[in-house]
């Protein structure tokens, strides 16, 4: 059985972060071992929230797993509040890394063509040196304008064809050998689109009405999990489509609020 570390918040309500990534693992066959980065009591996408910062912990969960021998397949990295955190991710991973290990990075700053507002320029510089290190990262549009450097606005204002010119070229100047850049919208539908050691893919799903916390979480997982199974990047994002689509509908077809998430648990079966 394949171990993967999960380094993000946990959320008490809110389908996203470790919530979304405990059961997608599992069903995946997969050990999924949290790291709390922090506890909340509802996600930020609520009205209001509490939370307590658990960052400090990361030294310990350091110094006791390596007094239990643990070994990992994969560390899988996401929403990160502060940049203590990060540094005590980058320690984790400099204990447990190894040349045969995944590391997958979701370089959560920002969606919709902003960063979000609980991160300022030094987070992003410290995200974007701390993503460099990762065997795959799986951003939106708008991070991966934030790690290349390239105006959210300027990137808006082209047209598809010069769009696709430009993610092949964001992704010729970062560092990773994969790279998938979820969440382009091109017409009525939904866009991955995938870096892989080079060639350039898009794989397209169709659009579905409204906005949902956790899904970027929910698609990082099952393409996390695909990968150490053994599948190509290419099997990999297909899965995590297929398992995300319906979950979608479901949440359309319900009403169902942006800050709950999708109810995936419905469609977990997509991923056996």
């Amino acid at each position: 059985m394949k171990t993967v570390a999960v380094i993000q918040d946990i959320s008490g309500l809110g389908r996203c972060s470790l919530g979304a990534a405990l059961p997608v693992l599992s069903v995946m066959g997969a050990q999924c071992c949290p790291v709390p980065t922090a506890v909340y009591t509802n996600q930020t996408g609520f009205s209001s929230f509490a939370s307590f910062d658990c960052g400090a912990l990361l030294n310990d969960f350091i110094l006791q797993w390596k007094k239990h021998g643990v070994a990992l397949d994969a560390i899988y990295t996401g929403f990160m509040a502060t940049t203590e955190q990060i540094k005590g991710a980058l320690a984790f991973i400099e204990a447990f890394r190894t040349p045969d290990s995944l590391l997958l990075v979701d370089p959560v700053m920002g969606d919709d063509g902003r960063r979000y507002p609980c991160f300022d320029s030094h987070f992003c510089e410290a995200m974007r040196a701390f993503a460099a290190q990762a065997d795959v990262i799986t951003p939106n549009v708008t991070e991966v304008c934030i790690l290349t450097d390239t105006p959210c606005e300027a990137f808006a204002k082209h047209d598809e064809a010069a769009q696709f010119a430009l993610l092949r070229r964001m992704c010729e100047a970062l560092p990773q050998g994969r790279i998938v850049i979820t969440g382009w919208r091109r017409g009525d539908a939904v866009c991955n689109a995938a870096w892989d050691d080079g060639a350039f893919t898009v794989h397209e799903s169709p659009a579905v009405g409204g906005s949902w916390s956790g899904t970027g979480d929910l698609f990082a997982s099952a393409l996390c999990g695909g990968l150490i199974k053994g599948d190509t990047l290419d099997i990999s994002i297909r899965r995590a489509m297929r398992f995300l689509e319906p979950a979608l509908q479901d949440a359309a077809r319900l009403g169902l609020p942006g800050a709950g998430g999708v109810p995936f648990e419905l469609n977990l079966k997509e991923l056996l």
